[in-house]
């Protein structure tokens, strides 16, 4: 885990002045704050998005540690229900690897490892 100003050290070295950070509190049945997930050295933070083909637009829909070793495959049932699809509805994986100036996405093999 590394600081804010050590993310914007090493943001200024890659000549890229801007550092875009994300800030989520969850909160639990009492309205307070919960603590974040336990995370070690093998967990990676992913960001989940849907793509809706009739309006052409991508919406956050939330996100997961997940097992680097781990595969798609493993977290497909939660993945339908942060999208809000029913259990047996079929979903096709794309990883966003580029969004400026145009989004850019590969298809994912659910089968491979993260």
């Amino acid at each position: 885990m590394q600081s804010v100003g050590q993310l914007r050290e090493i943001s200024n070295k890659a000549q890229n002045a801007e550092l875009k950070l994300f800030l989520e509190v969850e909160f639990g049945l009492d309205l307070q704050p919960l603590p974040p997930p336990e995370k070690s050295k093998e967990d990676i933070l992913l960001f989940f998005k849907l793509y809706n083909p009739e309006k052409e637009v991508l919406c956050f829909v939330g996100r997961l540690f997940v097992k680097a070793l781990g595969k798609p495959s493993d977290i497909l049932r939660k993945l339908t229900e942060m999208a809000g699809f029913t259990p047996d509805e079929e979903i096709e994986l794309y990883e966003e690897i580029k969004f400026e100036p145009n989004v850019m996405c590969e298809h994912i093999d659910k089968k491979l490892t993260f």
